[in-house]
């Protein structure tokens, strides 16, 4: 008698989604289970850090978690790439939810309009 096999390597691609954000700004996105694992981790970090009392507002603002986050999955030239272009605050937020969705593999409902 001989073991099942379960072959999924047809679903194993081993590559990196990318995020366009404008015509000359497309970011590669980490979403390798460390990258995610350590946004995670310093989501966390933070959330306990302030709610201790252990951070400034400054550290602990949406902003700062935002750019922590994107230097981690996008990395610091991308991350910097996208701050450069100073998006109004709703589209930025637009970008970071994007790149945490195509980190985690989510699909957001309004990336489902886009052509």
């Amino acid at each position: 008698m001989s073991a099942k096999i379960y072959d999924i390597s047809m679903y194993i691609t081993n590559e990196l989604p990318k995020v366009v954000i404008t015509n000359d700004l497309i970011v590669t996105v980490n979403n390798r289970k460390s990258a995610v694992l350590n946004v995670q981790a310093m989501l966390t970090e933070v959330e306990k850090k302030s709610n201790a009392g252990e951070l400034s507002e400054e550290d602990t603002s949406e902003i700062a978690i935002m750019e922590k986050a994107l230097k981690i999955l996008v990395g610091g030239k991308s991350a910097d790439a996208i701050n450069e272009l100073d998006l109004p605050l709703p589209e930025y937020k637009k970008v970071y939810e994007t790149i945490m969705a195509a980190a985690t593999g989510e699909d957001p409902e309004s990336l489902k309009e886009t052509p």
